[in-house]
């Protein structure tokens, strides 16, 4: 082994002295800070002792110096045997009487007080523990403080040296100053390199994820809504529905985890979503809402109860966020439920607010647990109460964007109660869009061209067979090129669009359909996986009309095709 590879050998082996066996990677981070600093000063004082002591011959330099030296040395002894809050407050501490002391002493050559900062400016690097902090804090602020009475008093003589005695040492100190700032900031812009890169990464994992899990999902909701269609339909098929609608009910359950998931990494981001208020009757949505989480009780033989009092008959809100949150509070409370018991679910008005409250009765909740019962991950696992700790904590940030408050009781007798309190806006029946049921909502598409690409087989067959029984005549490509082709045979009325194709993905083909002179004007619904909000901003931005994620709710297609069809239907009859 080469020199210079047993010395990077020698020096890893001491920076990581007491390293081995933490867990903790902040804490393995700090000792190693404290190794990396002591070991910079020991090399700093062997290189400028000697030769201060030759300009300077003064034992007041030399054997205060040799002290510095081995009581920092010291200091990586005592993290190998594993006393690290001492180790760090020796080194932090001795440092600070060490600038004061040299300080005062090369006043004439260099001033020193800035070290003081700098070691002020460290203390969170070195110090978990909040008292250990204050006591740093205070030992550099005194010493600081009694270096500037030293010198307005003059309590200290400097040593006297020539004029290029104090230039050779003034650039030594400062150059040594610098590479001790140097080595304590490099460690922590490499973790944030590396931080920036594993966030990226996450996303991209999230996206790829997102994508692979929704793309199947989609095939699975597309065969539940068309059972659910056929059963209608068909008196004979009646025995089946309790099936279909558990189906459909563990498909919105896991609906609902993706959209948690993402949701944490859309706070994690830092972006904050948009507000989108829509009227809606609250009698209505709620019952809805319960009527879909009987399905998740009735196991446990859990009934599920609603109480709506005061409230307007419309109000005006975000029904997405809305109904996330009642769903999440919902999900939790029948979770941690007894069995045979009641949940119920209280809608009221109080003033120009209104309350939505889930109440539940099953074992108490510690005050330890309320402390963080709405962060990231907190779930107690048992038969009953899989999950994955992300609902209360994705609630709360939905209250909280709507510039509403939750809050939490929960008594010794088990009765748990969340209470949700949201601005109150009331809606008017002439506003409201009243939501088109089964027999209407499918009318008014009879021969409409639809042109379809999607590269998945059984979602594209799927689509192509809803649409064809809504009276469409669909026509389903596999690609993007293909989709171009098909388009410039013949015009379609609206294009429903994947976006992860091969051959020619979603983007590019919407950009070249927006710039055709006789395609630009057909309307463009994109369907993918990815319900990030930046991919479909990008879209919209790009010339689409609307957006669906999968998998994709065939009640809501339809809308959207009646919403942005340019077709009359008058002409259409003739």
């Amino acid at each position: 082994m080469s020199f210079f590879g047993s010395l990077q050998r020698i020096v890893s082996t001491i920076r990581h002295a007491g390293a081995s066996g933490i867990t903790d990677e902040e804490a393995r981070r700090r000792v190693i800070m404290v190794n990396t600093i002591c070991l910079s000063i020991c090399v700093l004082l062997a290189l400028i002792t000697p030769v201060c002591y030759v300009f300077a011959a003064s034992n007041r330099v030399l054997i205060p110096a040799i002290f510095d030296f081995a009581i920092t040395a010291s200091v990586i002894y005592m993290n190998r045997r594993r006393l690290y809050s001492a180790a760090s407050m020796t080194i932090y501490i001795l440092q600070c009487v060490a600038i004061m002391y040299f300080g005062l002493l090369l006043s004439n050559v260099v001033a020193l007080e800035a070290m003081i900062i700098f070691l002020i400016a460290i203390i969170y690097l070195i110090f978990k523990d909040e008292t250990l902090r204050r006591v740093a804090l205070f030992t550099a602020m005194a010493s600081l403080a009694a270096m500037e009475a030293c010198n307005y008093f003059k309590v200290f003589e400097p040593i006297p040296m020539s004029s290029d005695a104090i230039f050779l040492l003034h650039s030594m100190i400062i150059w040594g100053v610098l590479m001790l700032i140097l080595v304590v900031s490099r460690p922590y812009i490499r973790s944030n390199d590396e931080l920036i890169k594993a966030n990226y990464f996450k996303k991209m994992f999230l996206y790829q994820i997102n994508h692979e899990i929704r793309t199947p999902l989609n095939a699975i909701y597309g065969v539940a809504q068309l059972l659910k269609r056929e059963i209608k339909l068909d008196e004979n098929l009646e025995s089946i529905q309790p099936l279909v609608d558990q189906q459909l009910e563990a498909i919105r359950n896991t609906r609902n985890i993706i959209n948690n998931v993402l949701d944490m990494a859309q706070i994690e981001s830092g972006n904050i979503e948009k507000t989108e208020k829509e009227c809606f009757m609250p009698e209505t949505f709620f019952a809805r809402i319960l009527d879909v989480n009987r399905i998740i009780a009735r196991p446990r033989q859990i009934r599920l109860k609603l109480e709506i009092t005061q409230m307007p008959e419309v109000i005006y809100d975000d029904l997405m966020k809305v109904h996330q949150i009642v769903t999440n509070l919902l999900a939790n409370a029948i979770k941690y439920a007894g069995k045979n018991s009641v949940v119920e679910l209280k809608i009221r008005r109080d003033g120009q607010h209104w309350q939505l409250q889930v109440i539940n009765t099953g074992a108490q909740i510690s005050a330890e647990k309320k402390a963080v019962i709405f962060n990231p991950f907190v779930t107690d696992k048992s038969k009953y109460t899989e999950g994955t700790g992300l609902g209360l904590y994705i609630a709360k940030g939905k209250v909280e964007s709507l510039g509403g408050t939750i809050d939490l009781q929960s008594t010794a007798e088990g009765i748990t109660t969340f209470t949700v309190t949201l601005p109150l806006t009331e809606g008017h029946l002439e506003d409201l869009q009243l939501e088109e049921q089964d027999a209407d909502t499918f009318d008014n598409l009879e021969n409409i061209h639809v042109l379809i690409a999607e590269d998945n087989t059984l979602n594209g067959m799927l689509l192509t067979g809803f649409l064809s029984k809504m009276g469409c005549f669909p026509v389903l490509v596999n690609n993007g090129l293909e989709l171009i082709q098909q388009a410039e045979k013949q015009r379609p009325d609206i294009i429903i669009m994947d976006y992860h194709m091969e051959v020619m993905d979603g983007q590019e083909a919407l950009a070249w359909l927006k710039k055709h002179p006789r395609l630009k004007e057909v309307p463009v619904i994109i369907s993918t996986g990815d319900s990030f909000s930046e991919t479909r901003e990008a879209f919209i931005t790009a010339g689409a009309d609307a957006f669906i994620e999968k998998p994709v709710n065939y009640k809501s297609l339809v809308k959207l095709l009646k919403q942005h069809l340019h077709y009359n239907k008058e002409a259409s009859l003739q």
